[in-house]
This record gives C-alpha cells, structure tokens and sequence, in this order.
C-alpha cells in the first residue's frame, strides 16, 4: 500500500513499484488508508506522515498491531514520528526511487 496525497507522487510510487513487481493498493488519506486495510490483503506499506486529513499515525497503528510492516516516506522531521513507530524505517522526501524500492523489498517477508 502507498499512502501518498500528492497525486504525482503516489503516481510515481506506485508505477516504480509496479514496474518492480509490487501489486499496489494507493490510499490518499488516512481514511482511504484504513478503509484499504479493512478490504485488502497488505504485505507493507509506504507511509506518508503529513495527510491532507491528519496524520498518518492511526494507520501505522493498525498495521503494527497486524504485524504488517511499513516505511515512512516524508519532508516532516523524524522527530514527528511518535516513538512506537520510530523503530521503522524513514526515508526524507526527496530521495531516489532506487532507494525506496530497496528499502522496500527489505520489509517485504
């Protein structure tokens, strides 16, 4: 899942992975993100911390509780990031989709 609300961003997330052989489910808030995690199978999950509709934070609680594993992908300072979830990884926009995608393949089981 790529949880993105920039829409040329989540685009280009979900193209790189795809190209890469990920299946991509995008999720432009966190509510679209909690609706997603309740009607489809997440392996993991890209993170954006600041959504349009509030932090990002109530769906890296649901998928830590489900044992599913993310990455963070954001401008914000890491120090936003509360401290149950600091232990994932964090990657600072901008970066390249080289990195990302061996970040992600790294959380994949």
């Amino acid at each position: 899942m790529v949880v993105e609300d920039e829409i040329e961003l989540s685009r280009l997330f979900v193209e790189a992975l795809g190209d890469a052989g990920f299946r991509v489910v995008p999720a432009y808030s966190v509510a679209d993100a909690l609706s997603s995690l309740a009607s489809h199978t997440v392996d993991a999950a890209i993170l954006d911390v600041e959504l349009r509709d509030g932090p990002v934070f109530p769906v890296a609680d649901q998928m830590a509780a489900r044992g599913i594993p993310f990455l963070f992908a954001s401008a914000v300072y890491f120090q936003a990031v509360p401290k149950r979830h600091q232990g994932a990884p964090f990657v600072t926009k901008p970066f390249s989709v080289k990195e990302l995608l061996h970040l992600v393949s790294r959380l994949r089981p």
